[in-house]
């Protein structure tokens, strides 16, 4: 017990006075000595936690062993917006045409669009061939009704408003990327309000290890 005791100590000891020098000449590193410092990782690695860990690809940053892609917020969402009953504003944002030849004919109800009832109308004639069946010398012939179909204003999910084009997940959200980045070019998955480059959201970038005593010329690592 007494020597752990004794390694504790030495441990801190170091830590706390060892010396910590830097040497450079014109600017470039010739020499850094540090127990335990961040700047006696290798370039290609960052100091987190007392551990030099590989620095994350770019687009990431990292957080102990995991790289976490970077994002950023466009806004929240906003609600889906009601399907328009009329003909150029359904083709306007690309919906299928409601069943009926005359596109322009469906009535807004709020929720629903409604087709008119139409046709129905009948013409007689007489003439001199007699038929049973179809009303003596006089024939009447009608046209079928046509119509009546109801068709609801989110049937296909709704649409969005220009300013939020994109529809995800039964909301709407403005494109991605914003123009301020333009790596940031898709929306995260699951969290659409958020843009990231793509690709994997996380990745593991391995075990941390401790930071040399030394570091020379910027580049190579000793003890």
């Amino acid at each position: 017990m007494l020597w752990v005791l004794l390694g504790i100590i030495a441990v801190l000891f170091a830590y706390l006075y060892w010396p910590r020098e830097h040497f450079s000449v014109l600017g470039r590193e010739i020499v850094n000595i540090s127990l335990f410092g961040e700047e006696t990782c290798r370039p290609d690695e960052e100091e987190e936690a007392g551990l030099c860990y590989p620095k994350c690809k770019s687009g990431y940053h990292g957080h102990v062993t995991i790289c976490t892609a970077d994002s950023r917020s466009i806004g929240i969402g906003v609600p889906v917006l009601l399907e328009p009953c009329d003909a150029p504003g359904r083709k306007a944002h690309n919906l299928p045409d409601l069943p009926h030849q005359d596109q322009g004919s469906y009535k807004d109800d709020g929720l629903t669009c409604r087709q008119p009832l139409g046709g129905g109308q009948c013409e007689t004639h007489c003439d001199g061939n007699w038929s049973w069946s179809d009303g003596g010398f006089c024939h009447t012939h009608c046209q079928p009704i046509i119509g009546g179909n109801i068709v609801g204003r989110l049937n296909n999910g709704g649409i969005c408003p220009d300013d939020h084009p994109d529809k995800i997940d039964g909301m709407c959200y403005k494109k991605c990327p914003p123009s301020e980045d333009p790596k940031l070019k898709e929306h995260l998955p699951g969290m659409p309000y958020l843009c990231y480059g793509g690709g994997a959201i996380t990745y593991d970038r391995g075990v941390g290890r401790i930071p040399s005593l030394a570091r020379i010329i910027g580049k190579y690592t000793l003890f």
